[in-house]
């Protein structure tokens, strides 16, 4: 039996996928703009039938997002998961352990 253990520790996760290669993975970030403080912005918002490029944000080196249309927000790619598959604070860090091989 093959068993696999993961760790669900969200400081480790957060350590190993950078917020980057997470949002690049999870969403296009085609068509966004470099903003000062590692701040991009331009794209559409996950979180409603959003049609206006631009009002969601993402900070790429925190994680942290908002949308200025629905108002979304939040601090990293873990309460992303979270508000995106509206999920539990450990199905998050399951779902990413998983989806990302953290060991």
């Amino acid at each position: 039996m093959n068993t696999r253990h993961h760790r669900l520790d969200a400081a480790s996760i957060k350590s190993i996928i950078a917020p980057c290669d997470f949002y690049l993975r999870e969403q296009a970030l085609d068509g966004f703009k470099a903003k000062s403080k590692g701040w991009v912005e331009g794209g559409l918002c996950p979180f409603h039938n959003d049609t206006n490029a631009g009002s969601f944000r993402i900070n790429l080196e925190n994680g942290a997002y908002t949308c200025f249309s629905c108002g979304a927000k939040g601090g990293d790619i873990i309460s992303f998961i979270m508000a995106k598959y509206e999920i539990s604070f450990v199905d998050a860090l399951k779902q990413l352990t998983n989806e990302w091989g953290v060991r």
